[in-house]
């Protein structure tokens, strides 16, 4: 049996999550006590208890985030063993770092080393280039980069995420992404503005991946467990200078998270699961397979759920 582990990005923040892992003591604490440690701040309260404002802010969410997801993927390990060395492992920006600890690539600290750097270089970006996001659905990904080119003599737009079929984010400079947005309903599409901190994947953000250059080069990247698949190709990556490029390169480009689907499932995956707060990547792989058994990870019971599924399904129940 073929599994996919996939594992959320910013956006799925949220005051309060990860609640009833802390009430049972099921040992996340460590993971934000260490954060907390790095950060000079006191990550598992902001978690629990926000303000909003201060949870969703970019140098705040991605290491909590990365901190759940990872303590949602080993107790989830601890009752289905099989997960390491076996299967596809993905994360939506951010969560790359946690799919790049989930197969062995990265040990914790310096996954969480990375997450919080990368969280504070992607915040001092966003704070000297202000810029935005928006979702423009019902369009093919050829009409949305058009519109991004017809929308640039307002400024800098890109096609950041392509999500799935007819679900593309794009982000740039204010006044840009809103002509992008105007275009696009006018050309029989939907555009939703997003609540974000910066224009991510986008050249606006160039200067925190050349920050991080150099901290991945020094970090100590392992080959991966199963079969990794970085957002700037959907292809596997198995070398780890290759592994290192995909995370720098990643930031300033765009999610190829329908790619990365598409890759999977052409290769035989019968199931998914996604770890942390959230089930916007769950989601997402329901919409392009209706078929496929999808399972969300976020606490001691859930975790229960999907490896007893798990097991049924290797077992052809």
């Amino acid at each position: 049996m073929k599994v996919a582990y996939i594992f959320p990005g910013q956006g799925s923040a949220e005051v309060g999550m990860g609640a009833p892992l802390f009430a049972a003591d099921a040992g996340i604490g460590d993971y934000f006590a260490r954060a907390s440690a790095l950060l000079g701040r006191d990550l598992k309260k902001i978690t629990l208890e926000g303000p909003e404002a201060t949870l969703v802010a970019t140098e705040n969410a991605q290491p909590a985030i990365f901190c759940l997801a990872a303590a949602c993927y080993d107790i989830f390990r601890s009752k289905y063993a099989e997960t390491r060395g076996e299967g596809f492992y993905a994360g939506h920006s951010l969560g790359e770092y946690t799919a790049l600890y989930a197969a062995g690539a990265l040990d914790f600290d310096t996954a969480l080393g990375l997450v919080c750097r990368r969280g504070q270089y992607v915040a001092d970006a966003g704070a000297a280039a202000p810029g935005t996001m928006g979702a423009v659905l019902g369009l093919e990904d050829g009409a949305v980069e058009e519109l991004c080119r017809d929308a640039s003599s307002a400024g800098v737009v890109v096609p950041a995420n392509y999500n799935a079929p007819g679900q593309v984010v794009i982000s740039g400079e204010p006044a840009a992404v809103a002509k992008a947005g105007e275009l696009a309903a006018a050309r029989g599409g939907k555009f939703t503005a997003l609540k974000v901190s910066g224009a991510f994947h986008s050249p606006l953000v160039a200067p925190a991946a050349e920050r991080m250059r150099g901290e991945l080069a020094a970090a100590t990247v392992a080959a991966p467990r199963g079969t990794f698949l970085p957002n700037v190709t959907a292809a596997p990556a198995a070398d780890p200078a290759v592994v290192r490029d995909a995370l720098y390169r990643q930031i300033a480009s765009p999610v190829r998270w329908r790619a990365t689907m598409d890759y999977m499932l052409g290769e035989g995956v019968t199931a998914a699961v996604e770890f942390g707060h959230g089930r916007v990547l769950a989601g997402v792989f329901k919409k392009v397979k209706r078929d496929l058994p999808v399972f969300n990870v976020a606490d001691e019971a859930s975790a229960d759920a999907a490896a007893a599924a798990l097991g049924r399904l290797a077992r052809g129940e």
